[in-house]
């Protein structure tokens, strides 16, 4: 069953095309800050461990955890003695409570090659910690939505290795479904394994079932593919798993349901070529050796196209246009190449040669063919106004910034079904460069921010709909003007925004974080360059924040009035 193809249609009553970009605003934001009384736990990878994929998995670890199931801003973080802290801050008197509330069994000794540890809320009452060397606890937390100091104690339910002796892995995601008396406990888990020649990302899928009196291991999935994973979740009904990668996955593993290899493909017989330009095509194929002219066969009708060889079948079915029949022409060379040139009847371009398609003909693309179309498009990528009987200019390459380049890479959000092992829908991102993910409601998955010209584009998947084959992806907001301004910040290291998108976040490592309010103050006035005159635009206020006295950045979470940014040293609160 062949993958459907779900186009991505933004909402326009979303997008705004008369907003012009960000002033810089000078005014400094209040802050509050907390100095951590542990520091912040965090490894690096060892020798072994320098692909992208490990350095991704390290460096762009967020060590800062909300808990979305509760309303205050209730944050947690592991610290260097592999304690969970949680951190409540109360933004009426601009305090923070502090309280440790649970101690990470350590069954081996933590060094670098481990990875960091994760800590996950599947529900209300319930935690999922992993200590990076490759044990998964569950967690019984009891009511959360209280201040710091007046947390109980967490108590473990369960622990585990569940992948094996030195399989290491992250948390990605979890899920909590309930089955008639069974609590059943969804963990998606990456991990990176090394072929010959390069480092491949396991996804692996662990479901546990609670019957009241102990949790236990029911089933393991996994899937594998080259290179990063961009995002991924674990749909809300539990039938399916939603990637984004640059190299699609396959199930590897399934202990529930045999994996069963499709049949390869036979590979097309490509027996003729065509080129076109927009007066006329050229079909080109080869005869055989020693051939005789008079076996061969061209007949052409304006709707209709025939060719053979003594009996022999090249070409026979209904053209995709009409043509001028009268005017075809066909030379056979010495070495047996036929070259068929038939005209156009329209000025055109022909997305197939035969109507339906032909698997025993390729189409190739001719460059002054494509040079014409750029020349036609030019003007979309220049700044200089078009007007009629006007020339168009072409574009210079070399006047490109480098955050305009196009990524060679091909990135594709999948939704994989685990009933068939099959990939049931595709999003192409080639044009959508994907940014970050966000998570906007407790129950749905993380919603993508992508681009979507110079804007950012919010996203929220659905599950597929009950007796349908419609994956729903929802146009929830626009961040405007971020996926340019966020594409020049070559050091960025995190990039959020706020659930109700009035502003944008892109963070360094190090030194600052640029903060893009979505304000559109329409009382602001600029001299347009190219008539000289003043007009009312609208525009954004862009806030600059300097960190480099609080150590490296490893965490960071946006809300609608507040940014939490957690340091090596401290967890600062920034009013927006």
């Amino acid at each position: 069953m062949p993958s459907s193809l779900v186009e991505l249609r933004p909402d326009r009553r979303l997008l705004d095309h008369e907003f012009e970009g960000y002033k810089l605003n000078l005014q400094s934001l209040p802050h509050f800050c907390l100095e951590l009384t542990s520091p912040v736990d965090r490894l690096y990878p060892n020798e072994i461990q320098f692909s992208f994929v490990h350095a991704k998995l390290f460096a762009l670890h967020n060590h800062l955890v909300l808990d979305f199931w509760d309303h205050q801003y209730n944050y947690y973080y592991v610290d260097a003695t592999q304690q969970i802290r949680n951190v409540t801050f109360d933004n009426i008197n601009g305090t923070f409570q502090t309280a440790v509330v649970y101690d990470v069994p350590a069954h081996v000794e933590r060094k670098s090659g481990h990875f960091n540890l994760c800590l996950m809320f599947p529900s209300n009452n319930l935690a999922v910690v992993s200590d990076g060397t490759g044990y998964i606890h569950i967690v019984d937390t009891g009511t959360r939505n209280r201040p710091a100091g007046d947390k109980q104690k967490w108590n473990t339910v369960y622990s585990n290795l569940v992948l094996g002796e030195g399989k290491y892995f992250t948390i990605v995601d979890t899920r909590i479904q309930d089955k008639k008396d069974v609590e059943v406990l969804h963990c998606l888990l990456q991990s990176v394994e090394q072929r010959e020649k390069h480092f491949d990302s396991i996804l692996t899928w662990i479901t546990l079932e609670n019957d009241g009196q102990s949790w236990k291991q029911s089933s393991i999935k996994q899937i594998q593919g080259k290179g990063i994973v961009h995002y991924a979740a674990l749909e809300t009904s539990c039938n399916a798993l939603y990637v984004a990668s640059d190299n699609l996955f396959k199930f590897i593993l399934d202990s529930e349901k045999e994996i069963v290899e499709k049949p390869q493909e036979e590979p097309k017989q490509i027996i003729y070529t065509w080129l076109q330009t927009s007066d006329d095509i050229t079909i080109t194929l080869k005869l055989q050796s020693n051939f005789d002219k008079k076996h061969f066969v061209v007949n052409v009708t304006p709707l209709a196209i025939k060719v053979s060889y003594a009996g022999k079948e090249f070409l026979n079915g209904k053209l995709r246009h009409k043509v001028d029949s009268e005017l075809t022409t066909w030379n056979i060379q010495e070495d047996g190449q036929v070259d068929i040139l038939i005209t156009k009847s329209e000025s055109m371009t022909w997305d197939e040669l035969i109507e339906g398609g032909d698997k025993n003909g390729e189409h190739i693309i001719d460059a002054s063919l494509v040079e014409e179309v750029h020349k036609r498009l030019a003007h979309l990528c220049s700044e200089t106004e078009v007007v009629a009987d006007q020339q168009v200019p072409g574009l210079n390459t070399q006047e490109l910034e480098e955050c305009d380049a196009a990524s060679e890479e091909d990135t594709v959000l999948v939704r994989m079904d685990t009933t068939n092992h099959e990939i049931t829908h595709r999003v192409s991102l080639s044009v959508h460069q994907y940014l970050f993910s966000i998570k906007l409601e407790t129950h749905e998955v993380p919603a993508l921010a992508l681009r979507h010209d110079v804007d950012a584009c919010i996203w929220q998947p659905y599950a597929q709909l009950i007796n349908t084959d419609t994956w729903p992806m929802k146009h929830d907001g626009t961040l405007m003007a971020f996926g340019y301004v966020q594409s020049s910040k070559q050091n960025r290291k995190f990039i959020t925004c706020s659930p109700n998108f009035t502003y944008s976040v892109v963070c360094e490592a190090t030194r600052h974080i640029f903060i893009y309010k979505n304000s559109r103050n329409q009382n602001c006035q600029l001299r347009k360059r190219s008539e000289g005159i003043m007009k009312s635009i609208k525009i954004g206020q862009q806030h600059v924040v300097n960190i480099d006295k609080y150590g490296e950045v490893l965490g960071i979470n946006a809300t609608n009035e507040y940014l939490f940014v957690l340091t090596e040293t401290s967890l600062i609160a920034i009013g927006v």
